[in-house]
C-alpha cells in the first residue's frame, strides 16, 4: 500500500527498524523512484544505527525501503521548498512465507552477511546462565582464540572489541573476553573499521582494522544491569567477580572488577587461551562513553590490574645444523608479579557541520618484579658432548608511557573537497635492576664457566609525527587524494653491568656487556591515490614512495663502539576492490606494502643474556623489512535458508625480512643475531560454511584452513630454509531446541615441515579432536552444562604424552522471582588429565612445548544478576513483549 505526503524538502531522512525487538537496521536499502514508471532515480543504505539521507530536487517520488528477511515498505512523497522530510522511525516486519495452508515466519539465521559485514545472532550460540563474552565467541565458527591468546576470526587478528560502536576500554581485547557477560550480546557483527583518518577524508587509506562490534539487547539500553559472582572450591581456587553497565540513549558507563586465581573460560581445551600459566589476578576498571552534545562525544577509561604468575614451560628443541642437528631440552619457571595502572581518553568533536576533530591520550605506569629459574640440556645429535647449564635470574623494574593523537578534518564543499591533517606524539621510559648467575658445565672437557652480574637498564624514547592529505573529487563518484606523511622514533638504552670483586661485591664495570646506545629513525611516505565509488562496487588504486633514514650510535662509556648511518626508499602500489552485488553478497581484495623498522635490541651491539647457554646481540646494518601483502574473500548468506558461505584467501612476500643469525659452537653456546634477508613468504586459504539441515533444529557448519609459509634462518653462517605446511579441519553438528542443545565437533589439523638441509627427517605433527558440548535445562530452574573433549597429538618429541581427555561438569541452579540469582557446582578437568601443548616452527629450528596450566579443581558459587530499568524504557519494553536482563 502507499501512503501520500505533501511536504517542502529537498532531502529525506529517516530511522529504519526491525519491529520485531525495535532495533536499528543496517544497510537497509534505500531508494527513490519515479513516480510514474518506478525506475529507480538515487538510493542510499542506512547507517550502523539504522539512520538514512537522500538529497534530491523537488517533485512528486516513491521511497522504497527493503532489507533481506523483513517485508518491504513503500511511500509516496512529495518534496517542495527547502524543508527536511523527516519520514521518522520506520518498521520493517519479518517476511513470511505460504507453505500449503499454514505461514511460516523465517527465522533468524545463525549467521548474516549485510555488506562488508558478517552478522552472528548470539542467541542460535546457547550458553550457561552466567557465561562470558569468551564461552560464546568460542562456539562460533570462525572465531577462535590462537595458541599465544590472540581472537582471530577467520585467520586474522581482532584488534578491537566495541559496544554498540563504541570502545570498550580501548584495545584491551582479552578484558572485553573475560568481563562482559554473554547474556548482554544480541548480535556479533565482524567487519574492518576504517582508521579515523579515513572516516574525515572519505577515502580509503590501507589501515583498516578487523573489529567485532557487539550489539546491546534492547531491553538494557535504558538500564543498569550486570551481575556479582562469588565462588571458593578445592585447592585453594576462588574466583570474585563485578561487572556492571549504565546504558541511557547513546551513554554508556560499565564498571568491572576480578580478584581470582583461575580461568574464566569453562570451556577451555587443547591450545587455550592460558597459555601464560596460572595468574592471581585483582583488577578493576572503569569504562565510558557519552554523547555530551549532537557535536561532542567523549570517551574514556581508567584500569587497574595486579596480576601474580607462575609459569612453567617444557619444551624440546631441534636447531638445523648442518653438520648434525643440536638438540636441547630445557625446563624453566617464572614467578612474575606486575602492577599496572592505565588511563585512556578519547574524543569526537563536531563544532560545525564540515568539521570533524578527534582526539585521543593514553598514560601507562607500571611495575614488575621477576624471579626466573632456567635448566638446559644441550648436545648434538648422535655425538656425546653433552652440555648442562642453569640461570638464576632475579629483577625490579618500572615502566611508563605518555600517547597522544589529534586528527582534523574539513570538507571545502559539498561534493567531497575536504583537507585533513593529524599530529600525534609520545614519551616513553623505563629503569630495571637485577642480577644474574648462570653457571654451564661442558662435560666433554669437564669444565665449568660462570656468569655472575649485577645489571641496570634505563629506557628512554620519545616519537612524533604528522600528516596532511588533500582530496578532490574529479567527478560524482570518483576522486583522488594527495598526502604526506613524516613521523620520528629516537631511543636511548644504558645497560650498566658490573661483576664481583675480590670481596664478593659487585664493583668491577664489566665492559663486555656495559653498552650505551642510541637510535633514531625518520620515515615519510608520499602518496597519491584515486578512489572511485559507485552503487555497488568501489575501487582504490595508490602508489606510495617510502624513504626510511636511521641512524645508530653505541658506547661503552666514553668510546664509541659503532656508529652507523642508512638509508632506504621503498616504492609499492595499493590496491582495494570491494563488489557488493546484493546486501547478501560480498567479495573483496586488497594489497598494500608496510614498513618495519627493526627495534633496538636488534641493532644493538648490546650483548644480554638470556640464559646460561644462550646470548644475544644486534646488528648495526639492518635495514627495515618492507612486507607486501594480499588479501581477498568472498562471502555469502541466504536469509531465507539461513545459510553461510566465506572463501579467504592471501599471501605475503617480505622484503630485507629480519630473521635469526645463530652461530652454536661445539659445546652448545648460542649466539643470536640478526640479518636481512630476501626469500620469506606465506600463502593461506580458507572455506567455511553454515547451514541448517531440513530440520530447522539441526546445523552444520565446517572450517576448512591451510597455510604455507617458507622462512629463512641462519645457522653457523649456513642459510636454513623451512617449509612449513599447515592444513585443519573443523565439522560440527548442533541441535537446539527449547530445553535441549548438543554440539558434536570433530577437528583434525595436519602439520608438515621440510628444511633444505641434510638429514631433516621426522618434523611432521598431527593433532586429531573430538569434543561433546552438552546444554540441558530441566524442570525447577535446574541448567546442566557439561563439556568433553579428547585430543590426540602425533609426532611431538616422545617425552611428551600423546593425548589428553578433558571433562568439564556444572549443574546450577536459578532462583529468586525473576530467576535472578544462580548457585552453582562447577568441576574443572574431572579426570585430572590436561596435557597442554604446542609447535613452533622458524627458518632454523623447531621447538615442541608444554606450560602449565590449572588443572582439576571443583568449585561453588553464588551468582545475582539485576536490572534497574527506568520507568520510561520500562513500559516501552514490556509493549515490545521483551524479557528482562536474568
Amino acid at each position: 500500500m502507499c501512503i501520500t505526503i505533501v511536504s517542502y524538502a529537498q532531502s529525506v531522512t529517516g530511522i529504519v527498524c526491525d519491529s520485531l525487538h525495535r532495533e536499528a537496521i543496517s544497510y537497509a536499502s534505500v531508494r527513490m523512484l519515479n513516480v510514474s514508471d518506478s525506475t529507480y532515480i538515487v538510493g542510499a543504505v542506512s547507517a550502523s544505527n539504522g539512520k538514512f539521507t537522500i538529497n534530491h530536487s523537488k517533485g512528486d517520488y516513491i521511497i522504497d525501503i527493503s532489507y533481506v528477511g523483513t517485508n518491504r515498505y513503500t511511500r509516496k512523497i512529495s518534496l517542495e521548498g527547502k524543508e527536511t522530510l523527516d519520514l521518522g522511525t520506520i518498521y520493517l516486519g519479518e517476511a513470511s512465507y505460504m507453505l500449503g495452508e499454514a505461514i511460516i515466519v523465517a527465522p533468524v539465521p545463525d549467521i548474516v552477511v549485510r555488506g562488508d559485514t558478517i552478522e552472528y545472532n548470539a542467541d542460535a550460540y546457547r550458553v550457561g546462565e552466567d557465561a562470558l563474552l569468551l564461552d560464546l565467541v568460542r562456539k562460533m565458527p570462525g572465531i577462535d582464540i590462537s595458541a599465544d591468546g590472540k581472537l582471530m576470526a577467520n585467520g586474522k587478528i581482532i584488534s578491537k572489541i566495541l559496544i554498540d560502536g563504541k570502545e570498550f576500554f580501548g584495545n584491551d581485547i582479552d578484558l572485553a573476553l573475560k568481563n562482559l557477560p554473554a547474556s548482554m550480546i544480541n548480535k556479533l557483527q565482524l567487519f574492518k573499521e576504517q582508521s579515523e583518518m579515513s572516516r574525515v577524508t572519505g577515502f580509503n587509506d590501507g589501515n583498516a582494522e578487523q573489529v567485532l562490534n557487539l550489539t546491546v539487547k534492547e531491553a538494557l539500553k535504558q538500564s543498569i544491569f550486570g551481575e556479582g559472582r562469588s565462588g571458593y572450591g578445592s585447592n585453594g581456587r576462588y574466583s570474585n567477580k563485578l561487572n556492571a553497565h549504565y546504558m541511557m540513549d547513546d551513554n554508556q558507563y560499565s564498571l568491572i572488577g576480578n580478584l581470582k586465581n583461575i580461568t574464566d573460560d569453562f570451556e577451555y581445551s587443547g591450545a587455550s587461551s592460558q597459555y601464560d600459566g596460572i595468574t592471581k589476578n585483582s583488577e578493576i576498571g572503569f569504562n565510558f562513553n557519552a554523547l555530551k552534545s549532537d557535536k561532542l562525544n567523549v570517551g574514556g577509561n581508567l584500569h587497574y590490574e595486579n596480576n601474580d604468575n607462575v609459569f612453567k614451560m617444557d619444551s624440546d628443541t631441534k636447531t638445523f645444523i648442518e653438520t648434525g642437528n643440536r638438540l636441547s631440552t630445557q625446563s624453566s619457571e617464572t614467578r612474575s608479579i606486575k602492577r599496572d595502572l592505565s588511563l585512556g581518553l578519547n574524543m569526537k568533536w563536531n563544532p560545525d557541520s564540515v568539521t570533524t576533530i578527534y582526539a585521543r591520550m593514553n598514560i601507562n605506569t607500571g611495575t614488575s618484579d621477576d624471579i626466573r629459574r632456567n635448566d638446559n640440556f644441550s648436545y648434538v645429535q648422535g655425538i656425546q658432548d653433552t652440555t648442562t647449564a642453569w640461570t638464576d635470574y632475579k629483577t625490579k623494574g618500572d615502566t611508563h608511557n605518555l600517547n597522544a593523537s589529534m586528527i582534523f578534518g574539513r570538507k571545502l564543499n559539498s561534493a567531497g573537497r575536504n583537507i585533513s591533517f593529524s599530529l600525534n606524539g609520545g614519551i616513553r621510559g623505563g629503569a630495571s635492576a637485577g642480577t644474574n648467575y648462570s653457571p654451564v658445565f661442558y662435560h666433554a672437557s669437564n669444565k665449568t664457566t660462570i656468569i655472575d652480574q649485577e645489571l641496570s637498564i634505563d629506557n628512554t624514547g620519545n616519537s612524533w609525527g604528522f600528516m596532511a592529505a588533500y582530496v578532490e573529487p574529479i567527478t560524482k563518484h570518483n576522486s583522488i587524494k594527495v598526502a604526506y606523511s613524516y613521523r620520528r622514533d629516537y631511543s636511548d638504552r644504558d645497560r650498566l653491568t658490573f661483576r664481583r670483586d675480590g670481596e664478593g661485591e659487585y664493583t668491577i664495570v664489566d665492559t663486555a656487556f656495559t653498552r650505551h646506545t642510541t637510535s633514531q629513525y625518520t620515515t615519510q611516505r608520499m602518496n597519491v591515490g584515486f578512489q572511485s565509488a559507485m552503487k555497488k562496487y568501489e575501487y582504490n588504486i595508490g602508489f606510495n614512495v617510502d624513504p626510511s633514514t636511521s641512524t645508530s650510535k653505541t658506547m661503552m662509556q666514553d668510546s664509541i663502539i659503532e656508529n652507523q648511518r642508512q638509508t632506504v626508499v621503498n616504492f609499492s602500489p595499493t590496491f582495494k576492490f570491494t563488489y557488493t552485488p546484493q546486501n547478501n553478497v560480498t567479495f573483496d581484495f586488497d594489497y598494500y606494502g608496510s614498513t618495519e623498522q627493526p627495534t633496538l635490541k636488534q641493532i644493538s651491539a648490546d650483548t644480554i643474556i638470556l640464559d646460561a647457554l644462550n646470548r644475544t646481540y644486534g646488528n648495526l646494518d639492518l635495514k627495515p623489512s618492507f612486507d607486501n601483502t594480499v588479501s581477498l574473500y568472498y562471502q555469502k548468506s541466504n536469509y531465507e535458508k539461513g545459510s553461510f558461505f566465506m572463501i579467504t584467501g592471501g599471501g605475503n612476500y617480505i622484503v630485507n625480512k629480519i630473521v635469526d643469525y645463530n652461530t652454536i659452537d661445539e659445546f652448545g653456546n648460542v649466539e643470536s643475531s640478526y640479518r636481512n634477508v630476501n626469500g620469506n613468504w606465506g600463502l593461506n586459504g580458507g572455506i567455511m560454511f553454515n547451514t541448517p539441515l531440513r530440520n530447522k533444529k539441526f546445523t552444520v557448519d565446517n572450517s576448512s584452513f591451510g597455510y604455507f609459509v617458507r622462512n629463512i634462518g641462519f645457522s653457523n653462517s649456513v642459510k636454513s630454509v623451512t617449509y612449513n605446511l599447515t592444513m585443519s579441519e573443523t565439522f560440527s553438528i548442533n541441535y537446539r531446541s527449547d530445553k535441549f542443545e548438543q554440539r558434536l565437533q570433530a577437528n583434525i589439523s595436519y602439520n608438515i615441515t621440510r628444511n633444505n638441509l641434510p638429514n631433516q627427517e621426522g618434523m611432521n605433527t598431527a593433532n586429531y579432536g573430538l569434543k561433546s558440548s552438552t546444554l540441558l535445562k530441566l524442570p525447577n530452574d535446574f541448567v546442566i552444562q557439561n563439556e568433553m573433549s579428547f585430543t590426540y597429538n602425533q609426532g611431538y618429541a616422545e617425552n611428551f604424552r600423546k593425548s589428553e581427555m578433558l571433562w568439564n561438569l556444572s549443574i546450577a541452579k536459578l532462583f529468586l522471582k525473576k530467576k535472578q540469582g544462580t548457585a552453582k557446582f562447577q568441576c574443572y578437568d574431572i579426570l585430572d588429565d590436561r596435557n597442554n601443548l604446542m609447535r613452533v616452527v622458524s627458518g632454523n629450528y623447531i621447538s615442541d612445548t608444554k606450560t602449565n596450566m590449572i588443572g582439576q579443581y571443583f568449585m561453588f558459587s553464588l551468582g545475582y544478576r539485576f536490572n534497574i530499568t527506568n520507568k520510561a524504557a520500562r513500559n516501552s519494553t514490556d509493549a515490545m513483549g521483551v524479557d528482562d536482563y536474568n
